[in-house]
């Protein structure tokens, strides 16, 4: 045969495919044999759609994740997981403590170090149980004390408590 002929030729190529299902709310892996054949999908399998109600997705997420909690922990509780809990502790402590006593000095006392300790904390507690990924600056940096200090003084001229 031609090259068109074998190029026309079904290939035994095995083909990934991913369809949704809104009954359960996942996605299911399915594979053929050859590229031109076409798997009878479900009358309720269909692609994600693009804007869904609220908090519908992140509910699918918690669902499909949460078998596995316990092995994140369980697998969590050894000695190099534990030494970089402990590295990542003091690693947002410090900044909160520093960027603390300078808060407290440029808002008159209003937010200190306690303040930024706690919010830190509270911070980083909800980010990592909403993102499932705790390694992100949680903290303050220099350009939040920046606009701080700008709101500081424009709460100063206004005439307004800070």
């Amino acid at each position: 045969p031609s090259l068109n002929h074998q190029l026309a030729r079904p290939r035994a190529v095995p083909k990934q495919t991913s369809t949704y299902s809104q009954r359960n709310g996942s996605f299911k892996k399915s594979s053929s044999l050859f590229m031109s054949d076409t798997a009878a999908i479900e009358a309720d399998d269909k692609d994600p759609p693009l804007f869904e109600g609220l908090l519908k997705g992140i509910t699918r997420d918690y669902k499909m994740r949460l078998p596995l909690y316990k092995s994140d922990i369980t697998d969590g509780l050894n000695t190099q997981c534990l030494a970089a809990i402990c590295f990542l502790f003091f690693a947002c402590l410090s900044p909160a403590i520093g960027f603390g006593s300078l808060f407290g000095a440029v808002t008159n006392g209003a937010i200190g170090t306690m303040e930024m300790v706690s919010s830190t904390a509270m911070c980083g507690f909800i980010y990592a149980l909403t993102s499932a990924q705790p390694l992100t600056i949680i903290g303050s940096t220099g350009p939040v004390l920046a606009f701080v200090a700008a709101l500081v003084q424009l709460a100063d001229k206004v005439g307004l408590p800070f």
